[in-house]
């Protein structure tokens, strides 16, 4: 009789309990699983809240107070007494150079509708807005700002130009 003419009855059962390896690979994952919260709480248990209350374990033989062998004869230095008192401050420095601010805030009014502002060749433009609105700008490069209008009316650009190196 080939598989295809068995007839129900004389297929095989399916088992009621999992194989051993099935069983055996439950079991390696919960030690696993406990040995991981067992590791966590021993470095939650080990851990500080302030670093800085941390205090240096030293109570191991490093710890103990080492002999000195050093000859009688020798004088040994005392302890340190208190600090004496202030000086008189020094004479006060050079003043340094005055430094650009490294910012210029640029108005350009134009009459023909649109208007074109172009930072200088070492800047680069910060922001800049159309008008008294405050309406966003076109950003056409990363040193011009456009602002357009749909009449021929007065259109004002307001940007910030900042060196760069």
């Amino acid at each position: 009789m080939s598989v295809e003419q068995q007839s129900p009855t004389e297929i095989n059962p399916p088992s009621r309990w999992p194989s051993a390896e099935v069983w055996l690979l439950g079991a390696l994952g919960v030690f696993g699983l406990i040995g991981f919260v067992v590791a966590f709480g021993l470095v939650m248990a080990r851990t500080t809240a302030n670093p800085q209350a941390a205090v240096p374990i030293s109570q191991g033989p490093a710890a103990v107070q080492q002999l000195v062998t050093v000859p009688q004869a020798t004088p040994q230095q005392g302890s340190q007494g208190s600090p004496g008192p202030a000086g008189p401050p020094g004479p006060p420095g050079p003043r340094g150079a005055t430094g650009d601010a490294g910012i210029r805030i640029v108005r350009l009014a134009c009459n023909t509708g649109d208007c074109t502002m172009q930072c200088e060749p070492n800047e680069v433009l910060l922001t800049a807005h159309c008008g008294v609105g405050r309406t966003p700008a076109i950003y056409p490069t990363e040193s011009s700002a456009l602002c357009r209008s749909r009449s021929n009316a007065r259109v004002e650009v307001v940007a910030a130009c900042v060196k760069s190196r």
